[in-house]
């Protein structure tokens, strides 16, 4: 058979393309290219190359912080952060969620990632020679706000949730969260803070809806005020919980009976759990986390000044309010109800005015740092 003219040009003309493509993925190969430095550090599991992660940011200069509790780790980046999580191939950048190759992994007590996920998102942040333009999907980068306005006041129980009850005079912690609340809440606004509370009254509200307000609420900082109670009667003092695991018998204790209320609420937790993924929620986790930590340390270290109140410091538990709040948290125990002497301490409005102005005292710190040191209060 014999070809005309026109469609051996157009067969010539799709070979030129076709050679234009492959230059360009050679081209594209080329100048996402590690830094030779990791050669050797370069592993194949599963089929796949990985790099170790605390390697790979020492080589580009990189920031990267890794919580064993949630397993998530952080890259600080000129452009945002990252944050990574183990046996997960989604990436939360600059707060968008993304997929990657692969998933990270845990090997040998190290954190792995994908050696596509270097080359596209750490790679092309060297400051060796500029590399040509990468075609990207572009980020949303949203403008961090670096003032803190708004506060939640959490005030535990309420309603048919009595809480706590003192042995002595049968005072309910339903009541004395309240009156302290309020307190916390003047001196805060005559402070120029927005202060929002999940409840003003004798109300019950359930844990998931005190989650849930907060969430929606715009708030900077989640503070949940509680009265504490144990099985001894010796027990006292002031406490300050951020999430983590209980690190003892009496936070874990507390833990159980402060989300004991899940049961009135009817079942809150497979709720959300049908609603929420949890691998992209876990690692939202990772940075308030941090900021909640410092927070309590400002609480504690600021009561621990001039009360009579023993000062019993920074604590860790899973608390309900504390796992499923997406703003800096922490849960406030002011005292012992069933404690003789300070079941009585807590009736008297003096003693909760102090502790109000202390624990106000400490969240108007930890605002002030935050906001001269844009963020980074732990500088």
């Amino acid at each position: 058979m014999t070809r005309t003219p026109t469609k051996t040009y157009a067969r010539l003309f799709t070979a030129f393309l076709a050679v234009l493509f492959l230059a360009g993925c050679a081209t594209r190969t080329s100048y996402l290219r590690l830094d030779p430095s990791l050669n050797n550090d370069v592993r194949s599991i599963d089929g796949f190359k990985y790099v170790p992660l605390t390697r790979l940011c020492d080589v580009y200069g990189l920031d990267c912080k890794w919580d064993a509790f949630l397993k998530t780790a952080t890259i600080s980046t000129r452009s945002g952060t990252i944050v990574l999580r183990a046996d997960s191939d989604r990436i939360l950048a600059g707060g968008l969620a993304r997929k990657i190759e692969r998933p990270v992994v845990l090997y040998g007590g190290a954190v792995f990632v994908p050696v596509s996920f270097a080359r596209d998102n750490i790679a092309q942040m060297s400051s060796g020679p500029a590399a040509a333009p990468v075609r990207r999907i572009p980020e949303i980068v949203e403008p961090k706000r670096f003032g803190i306005r708004t506060v939640v006041l959490d005030t535990g129980h309420g309603g048919k949730d009595a809480g706590a009850i003192g042995r002595a005079y049968g005072t309910k912690e339903k009541d004395v969260a309240l009156a302290l609340s309020k307190k916390i809440k003047a001196i805060l606004e005559s402070n120029g803070m927005r202060v929002i509370m999940t409840r003003s009254d004798d109300t019950f509200v359930s844990l998931e809806d005190r989650t849930v307000r907060a969430n929606k609420s715009g708030a900077d900082l989640f503070i949940s005020v509680h009265i504490n109670a144990s099985k001894s009667r010796y027990m006292r003092g002031f406490e300050c919980y951020y999430l983590s695991n209980a690190t003892d018998d009496n936070a874990r204790a507390l833990e159980a009976f402060e989300d004991s209320s899940l049961k009135l609420g009817g079942g809150a937790d497979a709720m959300r759990s049908s609603q929420l993924d949890k691998t992209l929620w876990d690692m939202s986790l990772t940075e308030n986390r941090m900021e909640s930590g410092e927070l309590a340390g400002y609480i504690c270290s600021s009561v621990g000044e001039g009360l009579a109140i023993k000062n019993r410091g920074v604590r860790t538990a899973r608390f309900y309010v504390l796992k499923h709040t997406m703003i800096p948290s922490v849960l406030v125990e002011a005292g012992y109800l069933s404690n003789r002497q300070e079941e009585l301490e807590l009736r008297d409005p003096a003693v909760l005015d102090r502790l109000a102005e202390a624990v106000a005292r400490g969240i108007l710190r930890y605002k002030k740092r935050y906001e001269e040191t844009e963020g980074f209060t732990n500088v």
